[in-house]
């Protein structure tokens, strides 16, 4: 039961970060802190529940979201939406 409430939360999380990655691409105004607190809590359960490619497309999406954040890296709004478009998709084939 508490994977299934493990894989509605994410379903939920996953209307969010749909929504990102089309302001990402479209040039539209995102949160990047919020952002990353929605992968950061996707890369630590998902790999606690066992989907270990979710967990590996959320830290990949908060590393870079954390470089961008610290100055470390430009901000490339392209880029950052591909990599939470992984994480939707991630969650896509954890849920179905």
């Amino acid at each position: 039961a508490r994977r299934e409430e493990y894989l509605q939360g994410a379903r939920e999380r996953a209307g969010r970060l749909r929504e990102a990655v089309a302001a990402l691409r479209e040039g539209g105004p995102v949160d990047l802190r919020q952002l990353r607190q929605e992968v950061h809590k996707l890369r630590g359960s998902g790999g606690f529940y066992g989907f270990r490619a979710l967990s590996a497309a959320a830290a990949a999406a908060e590393d870079a979201l954390l470089m961008v954040l610290d100055g470390e890296q430009e901000r490339d709004d392209h880029a950052l939406a591909d990599l939470v478009a992984r994480v939707v998709a991630e969650i896509e084939a954890a849920t179905l």
